[in-house]
């Protein structure tokens, strides 16, 4: 196996973490298009994930890693029926993080958490069954977060969730056109300006208080659940950097986005992206088995409309960064974030020619739930 770039340097930020065992062995995960993650594999048979958090967009880990130990902490004191959680490893000296400087003093911040074995993490659901676990992992995740108190929340980026803001951003990268790239993106640039008022939908619910704020993980991919690689069940929720408060409708419509979308992101073959009806109707249920009791009845009309409204965010951010020269995303290639623009703004489509359908299952699936929990509560 090809020895990894900093090696050297990596083993001595490993061994300032509370562990035992000698390091056998230290490997990259690509998955992600942030941080940097790397595999800790030690004597003792233990795993542990490092990752070096991107400060260019975390610029305050403290506060960042303070919002994950308290949601670990309370989601390990209340979810009994998980027996594997995220848990953060500190180092020997009690921090959250290790910092290392380099030879021009320049700062870079790790952090630890267990590996959780038996488990794996899927880039693509292929079956009705991982959406649905998908679904109900991330629905698990709301509902155990629904005592937490969200005054304790810091806001790690600051109106991530906020589409109304992030259409502004995105017509202000157009507008500076900052590495001359617009004119490779008229198409995409019209289709998104023609949507301008969907982006007000959920912010103006919650501005007016017409549907509550919640503990919510703001990343919902696919990949950020950890899925029993025997049974298929979900065995935990990762990737925390973006709990804060928020609405519960982006949480749900980014699943879907993400787990019901039948290519990746980057395809680049339009004609291979739309969203599998199948997929939506497993994850729902997953989603709404555990949810449906404690959600609004304007949450629940706008969970189809949230499916677009996220997807067309995302568009706008891939483009924006598209836009700005390629500060954000990690980008294999000079278009990367272009195609994904596309391939969003195809996504959108399918959405919207599926709304009805859509809003139909939802508001069939949430009464099947809402009245077993009536019925299960008045029978004890």
């Amino acid at each position: 196996m090809e020895k990894i770039k900093d090696y050297d340097r990596l083993k001595k930020i490993i061994e300032k973490f509370n562990i035992t065992g000698d390091i056998i062995s230290i490997n990259p995960i690509n998955n992600g298009i942030i941080n940097t993650t790397y595999v800790a594999t030690l004597s003792d048979e233990n795993k542990y994930l490092l990752q070096k958090i991107n400060t260019n967009i975390f610029k305050e880990p403290y506060r960042l890693m303070k919002n994950i130990e308290n949601v670990t902490s309370f989601i390990n004191s209340n979810d009994a029926k998980s027996k594997d959680n995220l848990t953060v490893i500190k180092t020997k000296e009690g921090a959250p993080l290790c910092v290392d400087k380099d030879e021009f003093s320049h700062k870079s911040y790790y952090r630890m958490y267990n590996f959780i074995t038996g488990s794996t993490s899927y880039d693509k659901v292929d079956t009705p069954i991982i959406a649905y676990n998908t679904g109900k992992a991330f629905g698990h995740f709301q509902r155990i977060l629904k005592g937490y108190p969200m005054v304790l929340l810091e806001e790690t980026i600051e109106n991530f969730h906020n589409t109304k803001k992030r259409y502004a951003d995105f017509l202000e990268a157009y507008q500076r056109d900052a590495v001359g790239r617009k004119e490779n993106a008229y198409k995409e640039i019209c289709e998104i300006m023609s949507r301008e008022e969907v982006c007000n939908i959920i912010v103006d619910l919650l501005d007016k208080k017409k549907i509550p704020y919640r503990v919510t993980h703001n990343d919902t991919k696919v990949n950020n659940v950890l899925i029993d690689s025997k049974t298929n069940e979900p065995v935990a929720v990762i990737d925390l950097d973006t709990v804060m408060p928020g609405s519960g409708l982006y949480d749900y419509g980014d699943g879907i986005r993400s787990a019901c979308s039948s290519a990746l992101e980057d395809e680049k073959d339009l004609s291979k992206v739309s969203i599998d009806m199948e997929k939506f109707k497993a994850y729902t249920d997953g989603y709404l088995s555990e949810m449906a009791p404690y959600l609004k009845p304007l949450e629940v009309s706008n969970m189809a409309n949230s499916v677009k409204i996220i997807t067309l965010e995302l568009a706008m951010r891939f483009l924006e960064d598209y836009l700005n020269g390629d500060t954000y995303f990690k980008t294999d290639y000079d278009d990367h974030n272009l195609v994904r623009a596309k391939n969003q703004l195809k996504l959108v489509e399918e959405i919207e020619n599926k709304i009805p359908q859509m809003e139909c299952f939802i508001d069939e699936c949430y009464k099947k739930y809402k009245g077993k929990s009536k019925t299960m509560r008045n029978s004890k």
